[in-house]
């Protein structure tokens, strides 16, 4: 799947479950890294990684989201300072903002609306 799909996807997700959703920075069309800053707007953040898998038995991509902080409370400013440098490494890479003080990742779930928005 295209990273553009995947990104409005995503955002359209969001605004279903009346997020705020930003796209702060456009990387490439089609196989553009993406990130998704969570802030939780009380000085934290989280930040998920794009990570495709094939699923053999369904002969179909899956598209998920890995928590690359999931172990430990990181500072929105930590955060950007890691955004920084993968936007260093990859100027193509995509980076969307998302407001939830529950810190909830309209992106987990991208398969199915994915899926339902192909049909």
């Amino acid at each position: 799947l295209k990273s553009e799909i995947i990104i409005n996807a995503g955002i359209r997700a969001a605004e279903r479950n009346f997020t705020n959703a930003y796209v702060v920075k456009s990387g490439d069309r089609d196989a553009g890294a993406i990130f998704v800053k969570i802030d939780t707007l009380d000085g934290k953040a989280k930040l998920f990684a794009r990570s495709i898998t094939y699923d053999f038995d369904n002969d179909k991509s899956k598209v998920s989201f890995e928590d690359l902080y999931s172990s430990k409370s990181m500072s929105v400013n930590e955060i950007d300072i890691r955004i920084s440098k993968e936007i260093e490494i990859d100027r193509d890479c995509w980076v969307v903002e998302i407001e939830n003080k529950k810190g909830d990742n309209p992106f987990e779930n991208i398969n199915s609306f994915l899926l339902y928005k192909s049909r």
